[in-house]
């Protein structure tokens, strides 16, 4: 057990950000904030509903971070959790068998507050956001 975690949202792969956007509509969702992040190399949107939080994500041009996902259109790409400590986070995970994907980057859409992808045993995976300070806002509401 991780301590600290907390659900933040499910990660979507996606060709076309809209045509998804559109798909996730007849579920009742809309849209919310949107991002670009040079640094990732990914742009994406957050999604608010009757269910989870959704991050629709889609590569920049010339870049190839979700395009490995991308079987079909879309496909559930991550899910991601808020920790109070990401280096303990990923240091328990690689601990209990997963691998590091992407070493804790500043990121965009959090504010420049850190994330950090790791690959469970089973194939899954899943992104680490260090959680706001105390009394720091999301950039990017829930």
């Amino acid at each position: 057990m991780i301590e600290g975690l907390s659900f933040h949202h499910i990660g979507i792969a996606c060709r076309d950000l809209l045509k998804n956007e559109s798909a996730y509509a007849a579920l009742g969702y809309v849209r919310g904030s949107e991002f670009v992040d040079p640094g990732l190399g990914v742009r994406g949107m957050f999604l608010q509903g009757p269910g989870p939080q959704l991050e629709l994500i889609s590569d920049l041009p010339g870049q190839r971070v979700v395009a490995p996902w991308l079987v079909r259109d879309a496909v559930m790409y991550h899910l991601a959790f808020e920790t109070t400590d990401i280096a303990a986070s990923v240091a328990t995970l690689c601990e209990q068998g997963a691998r590091i994907v992407r070493r804790p980057t500043p990121a965009v859409v959090f504010g420049g507050r850190p994330v950090a992808f790791v690959m469970l045993r089973n194939m899954a995976l899943v992104e680490l956001i260090s959680s706001p300070e105390p009394g720091e806002r999301d950039r990017y509401e829930r």
